[in-house]
């Protein structure tokens, strides 16, 4: 496996996920949920969630839905670096009327400071050009944070991610 090298995001190839995509899709998703969020090793509770969340099935059907888009970026090898989904319709948990919101935005950890998300972001956003979006971080996860406020993102409020029936407070972000 040949290393991520600095400008690698420039020379991502980035495309909309089909189908055929959905099981690497699923195990990327996977790595890059728990480097983020397993900051002491993998619990018990998350088990469910990635069973669920993270699956090929579940992946074919959000590549097929028309309330969606899915884009990825690979590498040159044709490796997965990141996806980037959003969904439209879905209203903000904040005062703002935005209803499209970027759900993921997921960049392999080794892939991170590469330029990918940012690309993917624009990818992604240009199904619905001029749209303002939402979404939903982690307030422990400073690094997306930071990307999205260079991105022009501002905090508009705040919501809970349930994780085994316990809340996990997150910010929600517009993105101009």
């Amino acid at each position: 496996m040949s290393p991520i090298r600095p400008g690698a995001g420039a020379a991502a190839i980035l495309r909309r996920a089909v189908a055929d995509d959905a099981p690497r899709l699923a195990a990327l998703a996977c790595w890059v949920w728990l480097d983020s969020y397993a900051t002491h090793g993998v619990e018990s509770r998350f088990l469910p969630y990635l069973a669920t969340s993270f699956t090929p099935a579940a992946f074919e059907r959000l590549i097929a839905d028309p309330q969606q888009a899915l884009w990825l970026a690979e590498g040159e090898s044709g490796a997965l670096q990141g996806f980037a989904q959003i969904r439209q319709g879905v209203p903000a948990p904040a005062a703002e009327p935005l209803l499209l919101e970027l759900e993921r935005l997921y960049v392999a950890p080794p892939c991170t400071g590469h330029g990918v998300g940012a690309r993917l972001l624009a990818a992604a956003r240009g199904n619905w050009p001029g749209q303002a979006l939402w979404l939903s971080v982690w307030v422990g996860n400073e690094r997306a944070q930071r990307f999205y406020r260079r991105e022009g993102g501002r905090v508009v409020g705040e919501t809970d991610f349930m994780l085994d029936g316990q809340p996990i407070r997150n910010l929600v972000i517009a993105l101009p």
